[in-house]
């Protein structure tokens, strides 16, 4: 255990030493669907998760990955997983201070960042003594608007289907369920070139 835990904080050091957004996000999840069945619960779990985005360089799209934790709880519920992912970004800030070189210095301003993230989650979820997988697949919209020059007010909606194997067989509690995701928070801009879309 204490391996897997030193490996996790090496990879978010070389992760937090390369990146070029951090996000800090307040989460709320909305229960949707509960084993396919619509059973809605719209204050499911509040939670917050921690974000690294860097754009990958050899690929030419607007494509960044993603690396971050999330942590929620629900009614003595607690849920923490291992975030991983893609970003495509499909509108960035312009002007002056945004621009990367002269070459791309725009007349127009434009103060939002608008891009679509793609993630997986992977982690335990924790009932009184009780620790079982649970994984995730989310997509999600994101709007992102200019505060300065490194600090943007970050909001974010989508949707995530939730698997827990070890209820697959169970009467009681449900395998499968689809949430809906209302993210706010901060983001900040470590470097001052864009993935222009």
């Amino acid at each position: 255990m204490r391996k897997i835990l030193v490996f996790i904080c090496q990879l978010f050091t070389c992760v937090f030493l390369q990146a070029q957004f951090l996000s800090i996000r307040g989460t709320n999840s909305a229960q949707l669907l509960s084993d396919n069945l619509y059973t809605p619960d719209l204050s499911h779990a509040l939670g917050g998760e921690i974000f690294f985005s860097k754009p990958i360089e050899f690929i030419p799209l607007p494509v960044n990955y993603n690396i971050g934790v999330n942590y929620q709880s629900l009614s003595g519920i607690h849920e923490a997983y291992l975030i991983t992912g893609l970003t495509y970004v499909t509108l960035t800030p312009s002007g002056f201070m945004f621009a990367a070189n002269a070459e791309s210095v725009t007349m127009t301003t434009y103060n939002w960042l608008n891009y679509v993230d793609i993630n997986m989650y992977n982690g335990v979820r924790i009932e009184d003594t009780i620790t079982n997988y649970k994984m995730g697949a989310e997509i999600t919209y994101n709007v992102a608007y200019v505060l300065g020059k490194s600090l943007l007010l970050y909001g974010g909606f989508g949707g995530k289907y939730n698997y827990t194997p070890a209820f697959k067989n169970s009467e009681i509690e449900p395998a499968t369920s689809m949430d809906m995701m209302l993210k706010f928070g901060l983001l900040w801009k470590f470097k001052r070139k864009y993935n222009k879309p």
